[in-house]
């Protein structure tokens, strides 16, 4: 019998020996004719148990938002020091398109109204009212959440292209950016791009830059913003292709490779915690299928992340490190005036009171060590909690983390383990910009991947599939075998085994007419 194609473990592009089980091409086709049925049925007689995937123009919007999520810089001024990123506008209206599906729209409303929320407990004690530009800037920054997930339901598994693309475009500009322009060229190029009320401007400050910071911040306002988007982006790339069942292929593991590298030259302290954890869950179950990644490819990542980690430490060590004081010192002044005010601790400061309760001195910060004055607290999920509070804002990040642990429903636990650890560095420590796509957009991934898990899903193609473990153990024992079976040849002398793969019997044939 001839030996059947099909993928290698976690798919390399070509052919190769692993043979499919009878069963799993029985599932396979079934699955295809599932497919092809439902899509049928609905096409022709707008059957509403297959979900739409929605039109041309919704799957347009989809990637466009994609696309948009990694350009902060592509947003509206709101008046003083805010804005509104495009991707929120785009967010909207595929939330509004994807209407049909009532729990994306109940999780959008719930979002959108939490800061109603903790002001209805606020209203037994403290008079003072909501702050309108805050709150819209609130409802802008998390219809991330509700419009990937709607991304996700028209896109399904193209996501994977989308997002591959886009992360291989910011964090290979990075890359570029770090290397060619700062390094060789001494100049950082698109200077006046990078202007926009609420962010950093960096064309006062582009000299001092050049002369002692040096470090790559690519498409956006700094280098933490920057890192934390690329290792978010790459761990939700890491899950789609889990739940649709694709192996990584080229294009995916240069995208994972780029966030990887434009995090360990960034320079940034959370590359000490979110690097290693975003190459081990690439890699990890890749080893469990390739036993040659799990002995050279698994311990030279974990050396090559102690390596970046201990860079970042020493460099950090050596120079004037305000940056980890400040932020540290403003988490701490904020969660113990929660503590000491059992008003805050329950319905919270307010939306945007926290910078309010700084500038007015209220933060016990005397107590803690900083340099520069703090007008804010450098943590998202930080301000979640501040300013509604333990019960709504906890509530709120709790949900989060639940939708990230699940990550779909379909995949290992590992999964959702290390995406809600390297969600919470970011989240908590790293990015301090409410309106970071990212944050909220890798739970509505997830979201997505929750109401579109029991649709009718396209076969995987040959060269992408996994293979089931089952599937290596055969492919292991048969060239275990075949092994085994040369050995008995040479020990015969019965010169070499035939190239064709026909059976023990006709072997044995070949050789004795060999003689």
């Amino acid at each position: 019998m001839n030996a059947a194609t099909s993928p290698t473990p976690w798919g390399s592009s070509g052919e190769s020996s692993l043979e499919r089980t009878p069963t799993s091409r029985r599932e396979a086709r079934a699955q295809e004719e599932l497919h092809q049925s439902a899509t049928g049925s609905a096409g022709e007689s707008g059957d509403a148990s297959l979900p739409e995937a929605g039109t041309l123009f919704d799957r347009a919007l989809s990637a466009l938002l994609i696309l948009l999520a990694a350009f902060p810089f592509a947003a509206i001024p709101l008046g003083g020091n805010t804005n509104v990123p495009m991707s929120s506008l785009v967010a909207g209206i595929l939330v509004l398109r994807a209407a049909r599906h009532v729990p994306l729209l109940v999780v959008a409303a719930l979002f959108a109204a939490i800061p109603f929320f903790s002001a209805f407990i606020r209203m037994f004690y403290d008079p003072t009212p909501l702050e309108i530009v805050p709150v819209i800037t609130w409802v802008a920054a998390t219809l991330a959440l509700p419009g990937a997930a709607a991304a996700v339901i028209f896109l399904r598994h193209r996501t994977i292209a989308w997002l591959s693309w886009t992360l291989i475009g910011s964090a290979g500009y990075a890359v570029v950016q770090k290397h060619i322009f700062i390094e060789l060229l001494n100049r950082v190029p698109f200077a006046p791009l990078y202007e926009m009320p609420g962010y950093a401007n960096l064309l006062p400050f582009e000299e001092t830059f050049l002369t002692y910071v040096r470090r790559p911040f690519g498409f956006f306002p700094e280098t933490s913003f920057m890192v934390g988007t690329v290792t978010l982006m790459a761990m939700v790339l890491i899950v789609l292709l889990r739940h649709y069942g694709y192996a990584p292929g080229v294009r995916d593991w240069v995208a994972v490779g780029l966030a990887v590298w434009a995090t360990a030259i960034s320079g940034s302290g959370s590359a000490v915690f979110v690097l290693a954890a975003v190459v081990l869950t690439l890699l990890l179950p890749v080893a469990l299928r390739r036993a040659w990644i799990g002995v050279l490819g698994v311990p030279a990542a974990a050396v090559g992340a102690y390596v970046v980690a201990r860079s970042v430490l020493e460099e950090r060590a050596s120079s004037f490190n305000w940056s980890w004081a400040d932020r540290g010192s403003s988490i701490q002044a904020v969660f113990k005036h929660l503590f000491e005010t059992p008003g805050a601790f329950w319905g919270g400061m307010g939306r945007g009171r926290v910078n309010e309760e700084f500038l007015a001195g209220h933060m016990p910060t005397q107590t803690f060590t900083y340099y520069n004055e703090i007008k804010d607290i450098f943590s998202v999920t930080g301000r979640l909690v501040a300013e509604n509070g333990f019960l709504v804002g906890g509530a709120a990040f709790l949900f989060l983390a639940l939708l990230l642990l699940r990550s779909g429903g379909r995949i290992p636990v590992f999964y959702g383990i290390m995406h809600v650890f390297v969600w919470g560095v970011i989240s908590g420590g790293t990015i301090t910009y409410d309106n970071a796509f990212w944050l909220w957009g890798g739970a509505g991934v997830c979201l997505g991947l929750e109401l579109t898990r029991k649709w009718p899903e396209k076969p995987v193609p040959d060269h992408r599939r996994i293979p089931t473990v089952e599937e290596v153990e055969a492919h292991l024992d048969r060239e275990l075998d075949e092994l085994n079976r040369d050995g008995a040849d040479r020990r015969g002398g019965r010169g070499n085994r035939p190239d064709d793969h026909e059976g023990i019997e006709e072997q044995h044939a070949h050789s004795a007419r060999g003689q």
